[in-house]
């Protein structure tokens, strides 16, 4: 009796013990498999670093993504820059095309009075019958330097030159004259080009803002002596 219940509980040992083997036998390093905790683990860590390249790679993607976006941004601006005209025409009458200079306008402070601003600028008047000949450049051409005042409306007429292709450095200039400033008359040259000029003096170099905020600036520009 001893016998038989020693043998039923060794046969249900092994026939519970058995299927275990052979799971574990099918999933050993020999069949080619491995165990399914061992493969999860490893998967997770191909996982995380697979990841961790892939952050790598966008990282370094956007940061020279937006080197070149800010390169090529720059020596676009830098190019515009490059290819504006110094003249550009703000008018037009049945003589002439006027043309402003971009590179000498300057809104500087009126002498004698800091606080006050005034535009110094010079005008390209170029003959309408030297384009309709079809002239690649005119044979003759004038200038003329204006200073005009917003605050009030005026203007002083500084020189006037006939020049016949490259000016030379003989500026038959006349100096600033508080006396001189004369207001416009409505209609005239001096009023078109006046207001033809205000439309673009957000373009025009601002040197009261750059350079006028020291007490050497004011005596300069107040006292009208260079130190």
């Amino acid at each position: 009796m001893f016998d038989k219940k020693w043998l039923v509980v060794l046969a249900a040992a092994l026939a519970f013990f058995q299927p275990a083997q052979l799971t574990a036998a099918s999933r050993s390093p020999e069949s080619g498999e491995t165990d399914g905790a061992c493969k999860c683990d490893r998967t997770l860590e191909q996982i995380v670093d697979e990841w961790e390249i892939r952050r790598r790679n966008r990282v370094s993607e956007a940061q020279s993504y937006e080197y070149k976006e800010v390169s090529t941004s720059d020596n676009e601006e830098a190019d515009a820059q490059e290819e504006l005209p110094r003249f550009i025409e703000i008018y037009r009458d049945e003589s002439f095309i006027y043309s402003m200079d971009r590179k000498t306008a300057r809104i500087r402070s009126v002498p004698h009075m800091a606080r006050e601003k005034m535009i110094d600028v010079w005008i390209k008047l170029e003959p309408l019958e030297f384009l309709e000949n079809d002239y690649t450049y005119p044979s003759k051409y004038y200038l003329e330097h204006y200073l005009l005042r917003p605050k009030k409306q005026q203007y002083q007429f500084l020189a006037e030159m006939e020049v016949k292709g490259r000016p030379t450095g003989e500026t038959p200039n006349r100096t600033y004259d508080g006396r001189l400033w004369e207001s416009l008359i409505p209609g005239s040259i001096e009023d078109a080009v006046y207001h033809a000029v205000m439309e673009y003096k957000s373009e025009i170099y601002d040197e009261t803002t750059a350079n006028g905020t020291g007490i050497r600036d004011f005596i300069e520009n107040t006292i009208n002596v260079s130190l």
